[in-house]
């Protein structure tokens, strides 16, 4: 099938579902149905949005998936009713899956491009994420609210912009969904590894501030 014939048929969420049941035992979660429901909704909504602009390049729905249920792999690593904020959420891996699946987190996804931000605020009106707020913004800009737990995928360049980590409360975690080394920079020390099923190097890592 040519690319642009792909691009003329977003999948529907039924698709999405059928493939996150075939891979969600591979990953050991536990998902409602209606947790699965809203995770094809939200894969069905990127795919048809990336078809209009840059939002994932050019990856399979198996691999969309696979980015959702990775995501979702972090739960086990966040405490109940905490106050989560996703640096550099993109096309929304891993904020919005979070959100799905842990209705007792309030999340904050912090995305400075302004068609990101289109994106993450229409998943959150379409699927009716109540605990879920989008920030266009860098979190260096973020101003003085505070969190307990901050995740991030692919943004790199972690001594940049954790700086003095003032976004996040003493004793903050930071996880990242990493293939790199085992440190974000001074004040943090790494805590736990969560390895990703299927991948040789993919990991969660959970780092504590220390200082």
């Amino acid at each position: 099938m040519s690319l642009e014939r792909e691009r003329a048929s977003p999948r529907p969420p039924e698709f999405f579902e059928k493939l996150l049941l075939t891979r969600v035992p591979q990953y050991r979660l536990d998902l409602a149905g209606p947790v699965v429901g809203r995770l094809a909704g939200y894969l069905a909504e990127l795919d048809i949005w990336r078809r209009r602009s840059n939002l994932t390049g050019r990856l399979t729905p198996e691999e969309l998936v696979a980015h959702a249920l990775e995501s979702a792999l972090g739960t086990s690593l966040i405490p109940q009713n905490a106050r989560v904020v996703d640096v550099g959420s993109g096309a929304g891996f891993p904020g919005l899956p979070l959100a799905i699946v842990r209705s007792d987190l309030e999340i904050t996804l912090v995305e400075p491009r302004t068609k990101r931000c289109a994106f993450l605020r229409h998943v959150v009106r379409t699927l009716g994420l109540s605990n879920v707020r989008v920030a266009q913004a860098r979190i260096e800009d973020l101003g003085d609210a505070t969190f307990d737990v901050a995740t991030t995928r692919a943004v790199g360049r972690f001594p940049e912009w954790l700086a003095d980590a003032r976004f996040l409360e003493p004793q903050g975690a930071l996880l990242a969904w990493t293939t790199g080394p085992d440190s974000v920079g001074r004040g943090f020390a790494l805590e736990r590894a969560l390895r990703i099923p299927g991948s040789s190097k993919g990991r969660i890592a959970a780092f504590r501030r220390t200082s």
